[in-house]
């Protein structure tokens, strides 16, 4: 039986998570574009193109590869991001019901959903024009029984990838 964490528990993984997550994501979105792939779990087929992840909608082109939106996006102008917000909250608090058994495990059973809010500065780091924008992600552990590709022996590596994003300039 999988460890029931408790609200502060979960208030402070998903914060931890955020933070950190949303840190490297938006520095690599900045100046690290060849990385971008390595953010998302690995792509599964879906029995109909609506469940294939993971399902990354930019500015409402679809993608369901990380490495198909690493490729799209080194095509595009440069851009500078600045997270201005971020909400973090526990989306499934217990993804394998036989998972989790102990506190450390019971972490990393979770999934978590990120709601940030910023500026994009489009084309000049800092003179080009700015734009608001709200991206939506979610997070899954990075397992390799669940898709991922694991932290390695060593446990280094991301702990949680992206399984859905939609992301949207703000008019």
């Amino acid at each position: 039986m999988a460890i029931q964490l408790s609200e502060t528990d979960k208030v402070r993984i998903a914060t931890e998570t955020a933070e950190s997550f949303i840190d490297s994501f938006y520095t690599a979105l900045n100046s690290a574009r060849n990385t971008l792939k390595d953010f998302y779990i690995p792509h599964i087929e879906g029995a109909t193109p609506g469940r294939t992840l993971p399902h990354i909608a930019y500015n409402g082109d679809l993608s369901t590869d990380g490495a198909e939106f690493q490729r799209k996006f080194e095509e595009m102008p440069y851009t500078y991001y600045e997270a201005q917000s971020v909400n973090a909250h526990i989306l499934n608090p217990c993804i394998d019901p036989n998972g989790g058994r102990t506190q450390k495990e019971a972490e990393r059973n979770l999934s978590i959903t990120i709601q940030v809010s910023g500026y994009v500065r489009l084309i000049e780091r800092k003179d080009g024009p700015m734009r608001g924008f709200s991206d939506q992600i979610v997070l899954v552990p990075n397992k390799e029984e669940v898709g991922g590709r694991g932290n390695g022996k060593t446990g280094q590596g991301r702990q949680f990838l992206i399984q859905v994003q939609n992301f949207r300039y703000v008019v």
